[in-house]
């Protein structure tokens, strides 16, 4: 019997469980889409190590969000400590989408629409992306939300004030774009409560709970022992909380402010497309006075009030502070979504007053059904692919392989803002490389610069993180790895571990190389997956003067064909060849994709030389290795390069993905190039021949050509998921006559047209 009592008890409260449906289901969506490590928003490697060591993050600091966060990611073990920061912005995320349908449902009193209202919010691209990665904003949203839902349970007498003070003063403990909060409460509070002056003892306490908070700021003095760069003092403290870098990102310039606004207009087009922003309008007029029985809430005047002031101060503030429209252009839009389910209730009203002759719920439904299709779900794929982090593991591979290069000890890296964070992270969280020292930048050379001439005075190296700017004055560079490395001297001492030198041109010796693949921890290899990248290290040794020359690296499969090839400077081109001097030497890096869909096999990796103004060789061709490209089965159909892709099934083990080589005109007794791209639906387990035939217009076979799939890899090797490309010359009769010509590729008994091609006399 208990158990049925709890049923109905549940059945009384249908909105609990309409809740908890909407976070259960936002919570998958997030946790779907959400980061599995380092990295993903502007500050997330930001939050992912200060949170979870306790330091002082950038102003106005964010005590309630990192003390949630070493809370989480010390009670939470799942995954890495970054990942459970992404995890703490699923919840919170979902969180907020529940607080949305609860300040919907009070405004309108209407399901449907706070049903729909909900379902835009949570798959708005903007939302949606910082609520699976580590972010300030999914917080900041639910507190906003929450603050709201107070008032409006205030203005209907069920709580105390106190509560939507209190929440107020958590979200001015977390990020202080809450202040543009201000004048609406102020407006809704005087409009509801007139009498409120007049009590000052309410106001008294209401200001008590709206401070208690504020105490969570005690956390940035007691934490900048953890924060070296952070000045504990009086006047750093109030440097920090009230932000006074945000300054940085004021525009007041006609330009800047024009490009804020075609932003926005952008933003909002994107978010709630044209009926979305019909319906805003709808909503926006159904609130006036003319219209007040479209609208059934109480109290709608300083309920709209509040919501249009909002609105405007939040625009206001993203106007003229310069940033992501994922943190600031998120807010005028959160206070929108509100305005448009009023539309949606308002339309709801007018269809079951209207309509008589159908059943008013049912017209309800079907409207809530076609808003939800064009709004939510039209776009969710796009969306879905513009929020998906699921795979982002690039920014984490790239700090694992760094911290594994043979980087000198006690050496110094520059880097960006998120490249400084990512490297605290992997020495502070996981305890790599104590010894390294790091140097942020921003916009100018300025800081490494200062860090050179200090490195170079200590006698330390330093490096340079991908794509920072070089400092001033005049050195020498070399690659380690992603690493520039800056030298004030030339290196005269030869490597440690060298190889039998190669002369490859005058005045220029190969004195070693070694190949690892990129993103990965550092280790010399051979064997090399398709769509990895190879990184070449080679070390050169000027013998003489030198002019500039391009360095060729290619890629030729077991059949000696060239699959892939660069021709770049050495040293990204930042220390040109006719610098160097004799006796010098230089350490290189060259990155080679390899290509994707490529044969597993044993594959030729050559270096040459080029000249740098004729592109002319300046030296012979050098085998540098011997490189085994294995199998892979976790490439996806996008990332082969396809000319015309199909979809053919030949074979019941076997796809025929993609075609190319056969749009150029063609004359008799030439050698044409064709490239297939196969599909393994399954293992294949047996040899199968493809069979090419070359068709004239009459629906004769005139030229006939039997080959393996792949020659070096035999079909009967091949492994379920397998895309591979292969190449095929084929010869064309002598005898061909000019016209049209159809293209059939066959496996078994099954064959199809594939193309076309001309012959021309």
């Amino acid at each position: 019997m208990k158990r049925f009592a709890r049923l109905d008890k549940f059945r009384s409260h249908p909105d609990l469980v309409i809740g908890a449906a909407i976070f259960v289901a936002a919570l998958a969506l997030y946790i779907r889409t959400a980061a599995p490590t380092l990295g993903g928003g502007v500050d997330s490697e930001e939050y992912q190590q200060i949170a979870y060591t306790l330091g002082v993050a950038h102003s106005t600091g964010y005590p309630l969000y990192l003390t949630l966060g070493k809370l989480f990611t010390t009670l939470v073990p799942v995954g890495n400590i970054a990942y459970r920061m992404n995890l703490l912005s699923t919840l919170l995320g979902a969180g907020a989408a529940v607080v949305v349908y609860l300040d919907a449902l009070a405004l309108t009193r209407r399901r449907i629409a706070s049903l729909v209202t909900t379902g835009l919010y949570t798959t708005n691209e903007a939302v949606w992306r910082q609520s699976g990665v580590a972010s300030a904003n999914p917080l900041n949203l639910l507190l906003i939300g929450l603050v709201l839902y107070a008032l409006l349970l205030w203005s209907e007498r069920r709580i105390s004030l106190s509560i939507a003070a209190f929440i107020f003063g958590l979200g001015l403990a977390h990020h202080r774009s809450i202040l543009f909060l201000s004048p609406a409460i102020g407006v809704f509070v005087l409009l509801a409560d007139p009498q409120i002056l007049q009590r000052p003892r309410q106001i008294a306490r209401n200001i008590f709970w709206l401070a208690i908070p504020a105490l969570f700021y005690l956390y940035i003095p007691i934490a900048a022992s953890n924060s070296p760069w952070y000045s504990n003092t009086w006047l750093g403290f109030m440097i920090e909380v009230f932000g006074n870098e945000a300054w940085h990102f004021v525009t007041w310039t006609f330009s800047g402010l024009a490009s804020i606004l075609t932003e926005i207009g952008l933003y909002l087009h994107n978010s709630f497309g044209y009926v979305g922003l019909g319906l805003i309008i709808v909503g926006a007029i159904s609130v006036m006075p003319r219209y007040n029985r479209w609208v059934t809430i109480p109290r709608k005047v300083p309920v709209y009030l509040f919501l249009g002031l909002a609105i405007l101060s939040f625009f206001a503030f993203a106007i003229f502070i310069m940033g992501e429209s994922d943190r600031y252009l998120v807010l005028p839009f959160f206070f929108l979504l509100f305005f448009f389910a009023t539309g949606i209730g308002a339309i709801e009203r007018l269809l079951e007053e209207r309509i008589k002759k159908i059943q008013p719920q049912f017209a309800a439904r079907t409207f809530f059904v076609g808003v939800l299709v064009l709004l939510v779900g039209l776009p969710f794929t796009d969306r879905f692919r513009a929020a998906d982090w699921s795979s982002y593991d690039r920014e984490y591979r790239q700090w694992n392989e760094i911290f594994t290069l043979p980087i000198p000890q006690g050496a110094v890296i520059v880097g960006s803002w998120g490249q400084l964070n990512a490297m605290r992270y992997m020495q502070r969280v996981e305890g790599r490389r104590p010894d390294l020292q790091f140097v942020g930048t921003l916009y100018d050379p300025t800081p490494q610069t200062d860090a050179a001439r200090a490195a170079f005075a200590d006698g330390r190296a330093i490096f340079l993180s991908p794509g920072v700017a070089l400092p001033r004055g005049t050195y020498r560079y070399a690659l380690l790895g992603p690493l520039l490395q800056v030298r004030d001297q030339p290196q005269m001492q030869p490597p440690d571990t060298a190889r039998q030198a190669s002369v490859v041109a005058p005045s220029l010796t190969l004195a070693d190389f070694g190949v690892t693949t990129a993103l990965e921890p550092y280790a010399p290899t051979t064997n090399i997956a398709p769509g990895r990248t190879a990184r070449v290290a080679l070390t050169w040794r000027a013998d003489g003067s030198l002019e500039n020359f391009l360095v060729q690296l290619g890629l030729y499969d077991p059949e000696a064909r060239l699959v892939a090839q660069i021709a770049e400077a050495p040293v990204r081109g930042l220390y040109p060849a006719s610098r160097w001097q004799p006796g010098e030497y230089i350490d290189d890096v060259h990155n080679l994709l390899i290509p994707p869909g490529a044969p597993p096999g044993a594959y030729q990796l050559k270096m040459q030389t080029l000249d740098a103004n004729t592109k002319e060789p300046t030296g012979t061709e050098i085998a540098l290795a011997t490189l085994n490209v294995t199998r892979a089965i976790n490439l996806t159909r996008d990332q082969v390069f396809v000319q015309h892709p199909l979809d053919l099934a030949l074979d019941p083990r076997i796809d025929l993905w993609g075609v190319g080589g056969l749009d150029d005109a063609h004359r008799a007794g030439e050698t044409i190039g064709v490239s297939l791209v196969w599909h393994a639906r399954q293992d294949v387990g047996a040899d199968v021949t493809a069979r090419f035939a070359l068709i004239d217009p009459a629906g004769a076979a005139v030229a006939e050509w039997q080959r393996a799939p792949i020659s070096f890899y035999p079909t009967r090797g091949w492994r379920k998921g397998e895309i591979l490309k292969a190449y095929y010359d084929l010869r064309l009769p002598d005898n061909l006559r000019q016209g049209e010509y159809s293209f059939t590729v066959g496996l078994g008994q099954n064959a199809a047209t594939i193309g076309q091609i001309r012959i021309i006399p």
